[in-house]
């Protein structure tokens, strides 16, 4: 299974569970909703969709998005 399975499967998007495994590391579900302009049902959505993955689609879904970000904000700082 890949990245895009996972995120098809649980009803995700790319770029909405990229922006929430970044926001809920450091922000409370309200917070977070805010941040991400999305309403409270939405994390909830998100949280619930993360909870229900197995431990190897979670790892593998939190990994890549986040090596992702992480590449992309490296090619923006230059």
């Amino acid at each position: 299974m890949n990245t895009e399975q996972i995120l098809q499967k649980y009803g995700l998007t790319r770029d909405t569970a990229t922006q929430y495994i970044d926001a809920i590391t450091r922000s409370n579900q309200t917070e977070t909703a805010e941040e991400l302009d999305v309403s409270r049902d939405t994390i909830n959505r998100y949280k619930n969709a993360f909870s229900k993955m197995k431990p190897k689609e979670r790892t593998l879904l939190i990994a890549t998005l986040l090596q992702e970000k992480l590449l992309q904000n490296a090619a923006n700082s230059d």
